[in-house]
């Protein structure tokens, strides 16, 4: 199924206005809230750091130190 990101906006007359962009195959869209860009992406490299160590599985039965 095709993905698609809708974006509304107003401008300074109140007139709203929408976009639609279609996301690609490899494209993914994520919304955050921060106080600039930095901030943004350290919140979405701190998600993706911790999405990755939760499916990340230790086999500790097998782990030789």
């Amino acid at each position: 199924m095709t993905r698609y990101l809708i974006r509304t906006l107003t401008d300074s007359t109140g007139h709203p206005f929408t976009h639609v962009t279609k996301a690609r195959e490899n494209e993914t869209f994520t919304v955050v809230e921060a106080e600039s860009k930095e901030e943004a992406l350290e919140i979405i490299k701190s998600k993706e750091e911790f999405e990755f160590r939760k499916d990340t599985r230790w086999d500790t039965d097998s782990m030789h130190i």
